[in-house]
């Protein structure tokens, strides 16, 4: 039943993406805006620190159910072995979904982390940290080969 809306979720996982970025590139300079101006933590620290998590939470959800339906993982886990040898196959069942998940629990730290800070600076400076390298692990995990925009 579920494989019946691969396609439609598929596309939103792809334009969800680029909310994903925008939001992550938002974070990082919100942060950097907010060392240099010694603002303080809320709203803007707090404000784009949500805004990316969220988004980072609705594209997992969306990924967990193209997991669920997707030929290409069904593929993967019918022929472990010979899965593993694909470059395809074994990067969006093992790697690109390994990427995704460490760097969505980077995120929500860094959300946590920064407003439990006592300072603003401390604040903007972990959350700067967690959602860098968050917004790495994205870059790293996004399948690049593949085409940026699907409709």
């Amino acid at each position: 039943m579920l494989a019946n809306y691969y396609p439609t979720l598929l596309v939103i996982h792809n334009v969800l993406r680029w909310f994903v970025l925008l939001a992550g590139t938002a974070a990082i300079v919100g942060c950097l805006i907010g060392i240099a101006r010694k603002l303080s933590f809320a709203p803007l620290g707090r404000i784009v620190g949500l805004i990316y998590v969220s988004f980072l939470d609705s594209q997992f959800l969306i990924g967990v159910l193209l997991y669920l339906c997707s030929p290409i993982i069904h593929t993967m886990w019918a022929h472990p072995a010979a899965g593993m040898k694909n470059h395809d196959l074994r990067f969006f069942a093992i790697e690109h979904t390994t990427y995704m998940i460490i760097a969505l629990a980077l995120a929500h730290i860094g959300a946590v982390k920064s407003r439990k800070a006592t300072h603003a600076t401390k604040a903007y400076k972990t959350a700067l940290i967690w959602y860098t390298a968050s917004f790495v692990l994205i870059l790293a995990g996004i399948p690049w080969w593949r085409p940026l925009m699907r409709l």
